[in-house]
């Protein structure tokens, strides 16, 4: 009996997919119940008029029919890992479905499409779920590294809200990973003061939870999403634990950010929160 679950977003229901393979080497490691979840779009412009109502009506039925026919190539897909769970095909918004099933899950895998760069601004599935999901989300851009996802787990760390979150939401794959680097920032300055809040030994409370980490200082002067990227290539890592928005999405849109940076130009999964 597994005691965690994670969705995997099937955008396509191919082999050789990088989210869907990083999704299920990433539930194997935690030996979850895992989902499959196909959404089927609803496209609004099908009820400007009776006609396009009846034509999207009988499109979408049909790629509803078309897509549950691969149940048998998702259970072959679990068998091959190992692992326990279900293919699900629903219709309508995919950001809405997959928030949904977070509700009651442990992690949500998702794809991020480099045809559409899915700007961190609200738009992009990927974005939207991560701003929508009370779980956290693992975003594999379509080109990314998979193999050894979750082994090598580097953590941007600057004491935030946000950078909290996503070490929670990592914390089974952090305690089950080869080994774990964080990227030791400087803290977000606090309008009252530091002096006014009590402060995180991380390294210890890491080890309370018996995970053995690897600090190293990070402190560019500028451009830290760049440098963030570069420094996870160099380590070699292969999944990337970080906290999303820390600033607002219009902020992010107007001056840029870290999280907008990655979002569009990471090689790397990463495991976001917001």
């Amino acid at each position: 009996m597994s005691e965690f679950d994670v969705v995997i977003h099937l955008r396509r229901l191919d082999d050789d997919v990088p989210a869907t393979e990083a999704g299920l080497a990433l539930a194997a490691r935690l030996g979850a119940h895992t989902l499959g979840l196909h959404v089927v779009a609803l496209s609004t412009a099908a009820f400007v008029s009776p006609e396009a109502v009846a034509v999207q009506v009988n499109e979408s039925s049909h790629q509803l029919e078309e897509a549950r026919q691969r149940a048998p190539w998702w259970s072959a897909q679990l068998a091959r890992h190992g692992l326990q769970g279900e293919f699900q095909v629903v219709q309508g918004d995919a950001v809405e479905a997959l928030c949904h099933a977070g509700r009651w899950s442990d992690l949500i895998v998702a794809e991020r499409p480099c045809a559409n760069p899915d700007a961190p601004v609200g738009w992009g599935i990927a974005s939207r779920t991560v701003f929508g999901s009370s779980s956290p989300v693992v975003v594999v851009p379509e080109g990314a590294r998979v193999d050894k996802v979750g082994e090598h787990m580097l953590v941007a760390w600057n004491a935030s809200r946000e950078a909290m979150l996503a070490i929670h939401g990592a914390m089974p794959l952090l305690k089950r990973a080869s080994k774990v680097t964080v990227l030791e920032g400087e803290a977000i300055a606090s309008p009252l003061g530091a002096e006014n809040l009590p402060s995180l030994d991380l390294r210890a409370w890491l080890q309370r939870r018996g995970i053995v980490a690897e600090f190293q200082p990070f402190k560019p002067e500028k451009d830290h999403g760049p440098h963030l990227l570069e420094a996870a290539n160099k380590a070699d890592a292969n999944l990337i634990v970080v906290g999303a928005w820390g600033q607002s999405r219009i902020a992010e849109l107007v001056l840029g950010g870290v999280t907008r940076h990655l979002f569009q130009h990471s090689n790397l999964p990463m495991l976001v929160a917001h």
